[in-house]
């Protein structure tokens, strides 16, 4: 195996390239953690991983679809090895990784749908800021979307997510900060006229469009 492939795959069907390998892990995860009895932990790697598994099958570019498997993994196993208890900062970490790592899957995702441009469909600056506005925008409302669901969870299943009013808003300026910044690097990307899917190995300039 050369260095192209091993850095850019593809190594076989079953295991593509590196970020299935990081797949693999959080499903081995969610597998450790039940036969330690650890429910909770395994819930959420294995809910976690299947989103990694819808995202493969989306054929993402290879940076997002690695971008989106790495803030899974964070995500889960932050969760599952109680993280966020362990230390102060690592639900900053998270909120501000997070939507930066999703919020550009998020608008891909809805570019291959047909819902929003493509990426390198046009190359105007009205067609950047609007992806710049549509990415921030998903970023922020998914942060605000989570911020409903803690506080739900506190009042309906007596858990402890939300802390105070200070912390929620805390959280929502970290998500609006972290969607901006993914935000700016997708419209880099689609400067560069690079588009929604996985290319093809070893070629720069077309994309996989039957993938």
């Amino acid at each position: 195996m050369d260095r192209r492939t091993l850095l850019l795959g593809d190594w076989s069907p079953v295991v593509r390239d590196g970020i299935d390998l990081l797949r693999i892990a959080i499903l081995l995860g969610a597998a450790g953690f039940a036969l330690a009895g650890d429910r909770g932990g395994a819930l959420v790697l294995a809910a976690l991983g299947g989103l990694t598994l819808i995202a493969r099958a989306l054929n993402l570019p290879r940076v997002y679809d690695l971008c989106f498997t790495a803030a899974m993994a964070l995500q889960g196993f932050g969760e599952a090895f109680a993280l966020y208890d362990s230390f102060v900062r690592f639900d900053d970490l998270v909120h501000f990784t997070l939507p930066l790592l999703t919020a550009p899957v998020a608008y891909i995702a809805l570019a291959r749908a047909d819902v929003v441009p493509d990426p390198r469909d046009e190359t105007h600056l009205p067609h950047y800021v609007g992806i710049f506005v549509i990415t921030l925008a998903l970023g922020t409302a998914l942060g605000a979307v989570w911020e409903i669901v803690e506080w739900r969870s506190d009042a309906w299943l007596g858990s402890d997510l939300s802390i105070n009013n200070d912390d929620t808003v805390g959280d929502l300026v970290r998500d609006t900060l972290g969607s901006a910044v993914g935000a700016g690097l997708l419209v880099v990307w689609a400067r560069w006229g690079w588009g929604s899917v996985r290319r093809v190995p070893g070629v720069n300039t077309y994309e996989d469009v039957d993938a």
